[in-house]
């Protein structure tokens, strides 16, 4: 009867696997052979169990070449911790379009000998749902900013012009005066509103919890920039250039928060650069890090704000070009949000000549 049991287990447990397209498997670390593949797994990595039994080293071949320096660490780190989840990589099978698998296993042990246990999951759906949340989300924040901007620029012009009409009109009526102070606060409230409204997009997007998974960060900051090139170059009357590299660059982030503290970095120099002026992105790929490097040549950082620059409500708040206002919260967000990435980040500004903002993150 235990017997039976145990037959009538394992079939519900590989009825159960294939209702949820996942790929189990056993890897034996002495011989450096396959053990056991269930059903699942020549529908997701596109080759036969049978050929997989006999060689192993044909998976391999079905993995993304860029990925390949990337799984052989995750193995090594899983082989030294004795487990390792979300290990996400993409399989190149012929005929089909990359395909995203998700691997987790665990090292076990049994009568003296090392078995390397776990499953894979297609996650290709949920990785191009979340690409096109983050590309429009990197779209939505450009546009804003963009907005934010443009449409502060006449509430500006309004109050100017109304402080030009109070001096022209001195002997004005009291109700002339009373329609020109509302007109005015009105103008000032407006511009209030849409600064509001950017700057709590942000705080809303710098809570501390972090979800990381492994992002190509030259993609990013491209669909970043493109952006910026696209909708902002008329609107806000300034260059946009981004300085990447042609191949793909991964690092393990947060991409929306990190992303937005990055796109933050580029709407403060938008805030301080005139027109006509030049916006800079450039990433630099190095050994165990990341580099990346906010330029502009606008009015740079006074002297004397540039040691309490990312302090909390820092006096180092100023307004922008085009009288864009500061909470004081942007600057020690951005930190903070690059300090949870176990990164750093520094500027270098002269006035009148521009800053250049540096964040530098580890890859892992």
């Amino acid at each position: 009867m235990e017997n039976t049991s145990t037959g009538l287990y394992a079939a519900l447990l590989e009825r159960t696997a294939e209702t949820f397209n996942q790929a189990y498997f056993i890897y034996h670390l002495g011989n450096h052979q396959v053990l056991y593949l269930n059903l699942a797994f020549s529908r997701i990595f596109g080759i036969s169990r049978e050929d997989t039994l006999l060689d192993a080293s044909q998976l391999l071949q079905q993995v993304h070449p860029d990925d390949h320096d990337f799984l052989l660490e995750q193995y090594h780190k899983l082989l030294a911790k004795g487990s390792q989840k979300g290990i996400e990589v993409r399989l190149t099978l012929p005929g089909e379009d990359l395909k995203w698998v998700c691997l987790s296993a665990t090292v076990l042990e049994e009568a003296g000998e090392r078995f390397l246990c776990g499953y894979a999951e297609d996650v290709t759906l949920r990785k191009e749902y979340q690409n096109n949340i983050l590309k429009f989300n990197s779209k939505k924040n450009s546009t804003l900013e963009i907005l934010s901007h443009d449409l502060a620029a006449p509430f500006q012009n309004i109050q100017g012009m109304m402080d030009m009409l109070e001096t022209e009109l001195e002997a004005a009526s009291p109700a002339t005066v009373e329609l020109m102070e509302y007109i005015k606060e009105n103008a000032k409230k407006g511009s209030d509103m849409i600064r509001d409204f950017v700057d709590n997009e942000f705080l809303e997007s710098s809570q501390v919890v972090l979800h990381k998974e492994r992002v190509n960060i030259t993609q990013r900051l491209a669909i970043m920039m493109d952006n910026y090139q696209h909708l902002g170059g008329a609107l806000l009357e300034k260059n946009f250039v981004a300085q990447l590299p042609s191949e793909p660059v991964y690092v393990y982030l947060d991409v929306m928060k990190f992303m937005q503290a990055i796109n933050n970095l580029v709407s403060n120099a938008i805030k301080f650069t005139k027109d006509t002026g030049t916006i800079t992105t450039t990433l630099e790929d190095r050994d165990d890090t990341v580099l990346i490097k906010i330029s502009d040549d606008g009015i740079g950082i006074p002297k004397d704000l540039q040691p309490i620059l990312f302090d909390k409500f820092t006096k180092a708040r100023r307004e922008g070009l085009h009288g864009e206002k500061s909470v004081g919260l942007g600057m020690s967000i951005i930190k903070n949000i690059v300090e949870l990435h176990k990164g750093k980040i520094w500027f270098e500004s002269q006035e009148g000549q521009g800053s250049t903002f540096f964040v530098e993150v580890p890859k892992t």
